[in-house]
């Protein structure tokens, strides 16, 4: 095993790293500046998950800030990307494989298995659902428990859109969905609340919001913003740009390539996209057009469907035609490409979660959301 090892080094400098090292360093930047949160800061100013370790290996902890001196310059700001830079000096192999991981937890507390994942697996992120929140306390300190744990700050991440899928309900009650959203300002001032909320209880990822074009597919039941190009882009792109104005949580589009005009729920079967490449282009393609152009889109999340127009063999999340060659390189996005579960229905049937987790990263994806 170590020859391969040795040759995945390189890895180190590739742009996939170089992505993966933008959301991190835009996790660990809010982490380090406090955000005026006590969830992540101690009162001395120690980062909490970072500093005075005992156990857990802090993976972070000897970053050294550039600070001014008397009678030198003083250093630049410090931005995402350049913290980024000096963050992954300090990652391992290991390290660096381990941010490619967000994992899923089972009940409201860590397992031995969560730990380990956490701990020793050095899991980048978890995705986190309804039945993992029992009330705001539980749910603002297990996040504050993984953040300690975490020997390099994870993605706490959660699918929070309003309507049918909202996984504060217990907590906040009944949210708008998209569907229901008649204008810009009213999605903007959604994704300010999501926002708040989100951090209120220690989440940094949202996956959201839904940039399906179209209502076919009963998946998107009241979760779309509607059939038309033009107004998917303009809302998704006005509650994206609240989402992410505080710098608090940064927001995912989804599901590329499109899922608005299928008919089958990828969480059991297999969705086709019937279209041509040219009508595909036009419809589910315009809004991640729109919003590339604003230049404020930080992760897309890549659903599995087939789309036999522009790849007949794979599935979208596993083909390097759909994700590297269209979104990489005809859309020109440089950002953090997330795939949608692995253990889908849509994938399972025909491919192991091994096989998938190789096929996509093949593909282009910087993030693969595994058990």
């Amino acid at each position: 095993m170590k020859p391969p090892l040795r040759r995945l080094t390189k890895v180190r400098l590739s742009p996939r790293m170089v992505r993966l090292a933008l959301i991190l360093g835009l996790v660990a930047l809010g982490v380090r500046a406090g955000l005026a949160s006590a969830t992540f800061m101690s009162p001395g100013g120690a980062i909490l998950g970072w500093s005075d370790r005992p156990v857990v290996h802090c993976a972070l902890c000897g970053v050294a800030v550039p600070t001014a001196r008397p009678n030198q310059p003083t250093p630049a700001p410090l931005t995402p990307a350049s913290y980024a830079a000096l963050l992954t000096k300090h990652l391992s192999l290991d390290d660096e494989l381990g941010q490619m991981m967000m994992v899923q937890i089972a009940g409201q507390a860590l397992s031995p298995d969560a730990v380990q994942m956490i701990t020793t697996e050095g899991a980048g992120g978890i995705l986190f659902f309804a039945a993992n929140i029992q009330s705001g306390n539980q749910i603002r300190a297990l996040n504050a428990q993984i953040q300690q744990l975490a020997p390099v700050p994870m993605l706490l991440s959660i699918d929070q859109e309003g309507g049918a899928v909202n996984r504060f309900y217990s907590l906040v009650g009944p949210r708008p969905s998209a569907a229901s959203l008649t204008s810009p300002a009213q999605a903007e001032q959604q994704g300010v609340q999501d926002a708040a909320l989100l951090h209120r209880y220690g989440f940094n990822l949202n996956l959201a919001p839904v940039v399906d074009v179209g209502t076919l597919n009963p998946e998107l039941w009241s979760r779309t913003f509607g059939s038309s190009p033009e107004r998917v882009a303009a809302m998704a792109g006005a509650y994206l740009d609240g989402l992410q104005q505080s710098g608090l949580v940064t927001g995912c589009l989804k599901h590329y390539p499109g899922l608005g005009e299928t008919g089958t729920d990828p969480h059991v079967g297999m969705p086709v996209l019937h279209s041509t490449a040219t009508e595909w282009e036009d419809t589910d393609l315009a809004p991640y057009r729109t919003l590339l152009a604003n230049g404020n889109v930080r992760a897309i999340l890549v659903s599995h469907e087939m789309i036999p127009a522009v790849d007949p063999n794979l599935p979208s999340s596993l083909s390097p035609a759909i994700v590297d060659g269209v979104l990489r390189q005809q859309l020109g996005y440089n950002g953090v490409v997330i795939t949608d579960s692995l253990y889908m229905g849509a994938l399972n049937q025909r491919w192991s979660v091994s096989q998938a987790i190789v096929l996509a990263v093949v593909a282009g994806s910087d993030i693969v959301i595994g058990p």
